[in-house]
């Protein structure tokens, strides 16, 4: 899978809201900045999935907020759940503390706004669910138990559509629709059949406390269950389509290691950065390093500095679409 991607970065400062502002026109009125912010360089992820849009939004990270307002006579009635969020250098999307989705309908008015930095997005079209489920949801941020659920659904999605096939949106889209269906209408029917959606949502809460902790020694699956509040046995389940849950950390140890290795700013010896990472052993640390990624320490190193970062599969990957759909073709599809 690859996003449909949208950016005013490469626009004159002076146009680059009014691009952003146009993209969206179809769908909401978006209000430029109050304080006559001129520069608005912003990038969006756009995830056709069938049924369901999910789109992932990094905007300046200046403290302007962002306010819209749905059209008063619009033809699009979908719900969209919202996700505050922040993004890292990678351009990956974190959870802003404490935040919890909240579910909109652009059938009905409103106007509000985000002050972070960035913003998961999940379109929703009335007929993926029975009835009027969500509307008695709308605006205000959903409570912590199914809130923090779907927001890690969504991080989850995001984190793991780069990964997925075509021939399998349907099954992930079946997947949401359960939960949304569960959350909005709760009974045993309901959750047995969203159990899939939230183990993946679990699985996302999980990584991401392991990246919080990669550098602690202490961090154990013990220590993982007893904050997460589950069983050594669902652990194991969670991670077992993934290698594990031991060989999930050791694996993302070495890709720290690894970015710190490929860092030219990074001077510490290569036994410091290992230590650091978990790995008191340099004589292990190399083993391993070798193992995963095909070359030594110090020659994944070496290659970096002499600019061939394309050894031992350290090479990355950049994909551009164009003549693509816009967000509001997609969302008028989705009410065909």
């Amino acid at each position: 899978m690859h996003p449909i991607l949208f950016t005013t970065a490469s626009l004159p400062p002076h146009q680059q809201f009014g691009a952003f502002r146009v993209a969206h026109e179809a769908i909401m009125d978006i209000v430029p900045p109050a304080d006559g912010q001129t520069s608005f360089a912003m990038s969006q992820r756009i995830w056709p999935l069938g049924r369901l849009v999910l789109t992932s939004t990094s905007l300046p990270r200046k403290g302007h907020p962002v306010r819209w307002t749905h059209l008063p006579k619009g033809v699009l009635d979908h719900w969209y759940v919202v996700l505050p969020c922040r993004f890292d250098e990678a351009g990956l999307a974190h959870p802003k503390p404490e935040a919890r989705p909240c579910i909109h309908s652009l059938a009905r008015p409103l106007t509000t706004e985000i002050e972070d930095d960035g913003v998961l997005t999940l379109f929703v079209p009335r007929n993926l669910l029975a009835d009027s489920c969500l509307d008695n949801f709308l605006d205000v941020p959903l409570a912590n138990g199914p809130g923090t659920l779907l927001g890690d659904l969504m991080l989850a999605l995001d984190r793991r559509l780069p990964l997925i096939e075509p021939h399998d949106i349907d099954h992930l889209v079946e997947a949401t629709r359960c939960f949304l269906n569960a959350v909005a209408q709760p009974s045993p029917d309901h959750v047995a059949e969203s159990q899939a959606p939230i183990d993946l949502a679990l699985l996302e809460r999980a990584r991401r406390l392991i990246r919080q902790r990669l550098t602690e020694p202490a961090l154990t699956p013990d220590a993982i269950c007893k904050e997460l509040g589950v069983s050594r046995s669902r652990l194991y389940r969670l991670f077992e389509p993934i290698g594990g849950i031991s060989a999930y950390v050791r694996r993302q140890r070495l890709l720290a290691a690894r970015h710190a290795l490929l860092n030219p700013m990074d001077v510490r010896p290569i036994t410091r950065i290992a230590e650091h990472w978990g790995f008191p052993d340099a004589s292990v640390f190399s083993r391993t390093f070798r193992h995963e990624f095909g070359v030594s320490p110090k020659d994944a190193r070496e290659a970096c500095r002499m600019g061939r970062r394309g050894i031992g599969g350290l090479e990355g990957t950049s994909v551009a679409c164009s003549h693509m759909p816009s967000l509001a073709d997609l969302l008028r599809r989705l009410a065909a």
